[in-house]
């Protein structure tokens, strides 16, 4: 497989977004530069992280947390606005990577956050890195939600869980999803099965809610390679398993890669070109936005 300048968008998905490092050691492994991040929720911390060049400092600080620590680094407060205040683990960050302005980064970042005033998509790609990672793992009812400029924002999950279309793109690049919210892994008969507490039922109907979004905005903005990880792999609040998170990130990232070198074995050498990327069949032409609509609804 050739080698491409790739540009990377992460999902959120609390602690399983800790599978994005995997999937960037992976990626750097297969031989792809990253030219440019945009990430929503733990994917905008990750890809935050990342921009700033200090992605392994922040793995070994992962890696180094147990169930005790994460605990310790939740500053609970009563608000009707959130139980969480956050303050607690943005200073954990800022003591272990010092804040800066976006703009002066060594790649291009952008994160996504959702105004709760208007219901618009705020795409942050100025200003303190960190103020942009705070409104954007901004958990409705979790975490206090970052006030700016007049708005009220909140996890950009509830907009645009993978943002696809928020990434800076250079001429001859490939575009590269990590979707660490797919659909389910266990059988729908086990899932059947199981009992639902009132926290539960809520959070498997934003989840499902967020999984279809994300494939909306696959029709939408085709990626040449999407890494998958189920939304049941791993628990959203299990920051602790941090480097069995990394690993599955890793495997996530070489199955699909896999995935992409076999299609391309298999492609016949009389099929026409749809795109000169070298990740091959994945590698599909912008979408009709009313057929995908109308896939859509058909689904």
């Amino acid at each position: 497989m050739e080698k491409c300048k790739a540009a990377l968008v992460l999902a959120g998905g609390g602690a399983r977004g800790i599978a994005h490092i995997g999937a960037i050691e992976e990626l750097y492994a297969a031989g792809y530069e990253i030219t440019a991040v945009a990430g929503t929720s733990m994917g905008a911390l990750v890809g935050g992280m990342f921009a700033s060049g200090h992605l392994a400092l922040f793995k070994e600080w992962l890696c180094g947390l147990d169930s005790r620590r994460v605990f310790e680094l939740v500053d609970l407060v009563w608000s009707a606005e959130g139980l969480v205040k956050g303050d607690r683990v943005m200073d954990a960050l800022r003591g272990l990577v010092p804040d800066r302005p976006i703009e002066r980064l060594p790649l291009p970042f952008a994160a996504v956050a959702a105004d709760v005033v208007t219901g618009d998509e705020v795409v942050l790609d100025s200003g303190s890195l960190y103020e942009a990672i705070r409104a954007s793992i901004s958990i409705p009812s979790v975490f206090r939600p970052v006030r700016r400029d007049g708005m009220i924002l909140v996890d950009g999950a509830a907009v645009n869980p993978m943002p696809l279309d928020r990434v800076r793109r250079t001429e001859g690049d490939c575009l590269v999803g990590v979707d660490v919210s797919a659909r389910y892994g266990d059988e729908p008969a086990r899932r059947a099965c199981e009992s639902f507490n009132h926290y539960q039922m809520l959070h498997s109907a934003s989840e499902i809610m967020q999984q279809r979004i994300t494939r909306l905005m696959c029709e939408l903005h085709r990626p040449d390679l999407l890494v998958e990880l189920p939304t049941d792999s791993y628990g959203t609040f299990e920051f602790y398993r941090a480097a069995e998170i990394i690993e599955a990130g890793r495997r996530a990232t070489r199955a699909a890669l896999d995935r992409v070198a076999s299609s391309q074995t298999r492609r016949r050498p009389s099929a026409p070109e749809r795109s000169r990327s070298p990740f091959g069949e994945e590698a599909l032409s912008p979408a009709d936005p009313a057929s995908v609509l109308e896939s859509a609804l058909r689904s």
